[in-house]
């Protein structure tokens, strides 16, 4: 189907679809919409939103900052030339950055529908693929990584431009540039780079000529050029950082994806409440870190029936192609498990990347793009319902299998997963309802393909009943995903606010954290509700890196969660213990440590 061609059906009501994508991309969480509340899982509170209040704090005050004081005695703070981060300076405050990036969420689906009506789908199927896009658990899993959600919602909008400037050039080539330099701005130059090989890659099959690869190469040459000067200050910077210096092999190959954990996409809580580690978590086993970088893969059967049911849609050139990049992004993304990633870590530069699951963005396009095909093909094939009626049903068998294995589990397969045996049937009642909902989907499937090829229901009814019950999933998988507190969480407390830590002169303030405190590790193991918010409460109060830079508070040496810090750690973690105070107490004279949290 080309994307003129398009059947009378869709010039009606269908035109309204994008505007409806706004809301449904808000629906796991709808209060997020108002800048009232703020994100404070993970990576949120531990480094990004610290630092992008130092950089807004900055602005204000006249700076534009490439040092930052408060952080292993001062290092380099990298450019921040993102426009929405930008605008943080108006307001500094938690939930307007929290509001900031959930607006990306919305982006991320009408990119998502652009890109699917570029490449020839019908509305309803892009419509489709732009919920799947913003609902999708790896979407909802980059919120807490800030800059991750930001270039995943430009992603389709760099793909699509690039292919648009290889067919007809002229002022594509300028927007091309644009959205490839707005991309690079967030620094997220992993997720960059899957949309920049996709969008080649689809660019030169859709212009197989020389005056197409002139084109797409003077649109990535001149977004390279507007984005010139970020890239240019991280790239001056990287030899005089960690990073630069290249990680190690278990760092650079670590959280990669397990191969079991890919039965995420069908039970979102396989392994328990990602967002609730220390609740309700028994993965570990399968996550080099024990907890994932990604809280969630789920897509759901439907996304998975529909996408294997449109690749046929795509036409032989652009289907391949997608399917290539998306099984290419999935080989790499499981590192040692796959073998791909070791391989390319002998490449030059490869050594100061890490973390192989980045490169899950590309199976995600790749599934948007081909279910956005696959609605299509169900209203105007018929028999493209048999299609979706055996994978979902095949998704079914699956995950029913798995929980009949979880459920007669024998106890040394339930001592090896380190839950306790008391806990267990909570596990199984989990995964249990979860296989059902699958089980009821690819039921409904079967339902509808009966009803379609007997005539009793229409193709277009069908398909539409199809979407509403594949949206209706994600949303249900992604609810509580990211977890909103009220601003209150970030201000310190009064007791902490007394200390007037940040009025210190030339003095510095050493936080012990919580990684290593016996107290904490004892609090954890009460196994009360309530732990992961109230564990990264207590984090943010005693200062834990990099929450002293939200108070202004100057630390000597801390974990590097950034890897661009000038200079390796002094300290190891036996020096975190209590009883090592002593062996301490004269690096920290030498740092100018005159307080201690």
């Amino acid at each position: 189907m080309s994307g003129d061609a398009r059947p009378p059906t869709e010039r009606g009501w269908a035109r309204w679809l994008p505007a409806l994508l706004v809301p449904v991309a808000l629906l796991p969480d709808l209060a997020a919409a108002l800048p009232l509340r703020t994100y404070y899982f993970r990576d949120f509170t531990a480094a990004f939103y610290p630092l992008r209040v130092f950089v807004a704090r900055e602005l204000r005050e006249g700076r534009f900052p490439f040092w930052n004081p408060f952080i292993f005695e001062g290092t380099f703070q990298l450019p921040a030339l993102y426009p929405p981060d930008l605008l943080q300076a108006l307001w500094t405050s938690p939930a307007f950055a929290s509001w900031l990036l959930t607006a990306h969420l919305p982006l991320a689906a009408l990119s998502a529908y652009w890109l699917a009506r570029q490449l020839g789908a019908g509305r309803e199927g892009a419509f489709f693929g732009g919920a799947l896009y913003a609902l999708a658990g790896f979407t909802l899993s980059t919120l807490n990584l800030f800059i991750f959600l930001q270039a995943l919602a430009l992603a389709p909008l760099v793909v699509g431009t690039l292919r648009r400037a290889a067919i007809a050039g002229g002022r594509w080539i300028v927007v091309a540039a644009g959205a490839l330099a707005r991309s690079l701005a967030t620094l997220a130059v992993e997720f960059v780079g899957q949309a920049l090989l996709l969008g080649l890659a689809l660019a030169l099959v859709a212009r197989p000529s020389r005056s197409g690869l002139v084109r797409v190469a003077a649109a990535t040459a001149l977004g390279l050029g507007l984005a010139g000067l970020p890239l240019a200050v991280t790239l001056g910077l990287l030899p005089e950082t960690a990073r630069g210096a290249g990680f190690a092999r278990d760092v650079g190959l670590g959280n990669a994806v397990h191969p079991a954990v890919l039965l995420q996409t069908l039970l979102p809580r396989l392994f328990g409440l990602p967002q609730a580690p220390a609740e309700a978590w028994w993965g570990g086993r399968f996550f080099s870190k024990g907890l994932p970088y990604f809280l969630s893969l789920y897509v759901g059967p439907l996304s998975l029936a529909l996408a294997a049911t449109g690749l046929r849609g795509l036409g032989r050139g652009a289907g391949l192609t997608v399917l290539v990049a998306g099984g290419l992004g999935l080989w790499y993304a499981l590192g040692e498990f796959g073998g791909l990633a070791p391989l390319v870590a002998h490449l030059p530069l490869a050594t100061a990347f890490r973390f192989p699951s980045k490169a899950l963005l590309l199976p995600t396009l790749a599934l948007v793009v081909a279910a956005s095909f696959g609605v299509g093909r169900l209203r105007h094939e018929p028999r493209a319902w048999g299609t979706l009626g055996v994978v979902s049903s095949g998704a079914a068998l699956v995950t029913l299998a798995v929980a009949a294995l979880l459920a007669t589990a024998p106890p040394n397969l339930v001592a090896w997963t380190g839950v306790t045996a008391g806990y267990w049937p909570h596990v199984v009642g989990v995964v249990v309802r979860d296989a059902a909902v699958v089980a009821v989907l690819a039921a409904a499937c079967v339902a509808l393909a009966l009803g379609v090829r007997t005539s009793r229901v229409s193709p277009g009814l069908a398909a539409a009943v199809v979407v509403a019950l594949g949206v209706a999933d994600l949303v249900r998988a992604g609810a509580g995903l990211n977890p909103q507190v009220g601003v209150s969480f970030f201000r310190p407390l009064p007791e902490i606010e007394a200390l007037k830590l940040g009025e210190l002169g030339e003095e510095r303030t050493f936080s012990y954290g919580l990684d290593h405190s016996p107290a904490f590790r004892e609090f954890l193991a009460r196994g009360a509700p309530g732990l992961t918010l109230a564990g990264t409460f207590v984090s943010r109060q005693v200062l834990a890196p990099y929450s002293n830079v939200a108070d202004r508070v100057e630390t000597p040496e801390a974990t590097d969660l950034t890897s661009f810090v000038p200079r390796a750690r002094e300290l190891a973690p036996r020096h975190y213990r209590p009883e090592a105070v002593g062996e301490l107490i004269p690096w920290l004279r030498n740092a100018s440590v005159s307080r201690v949290v």
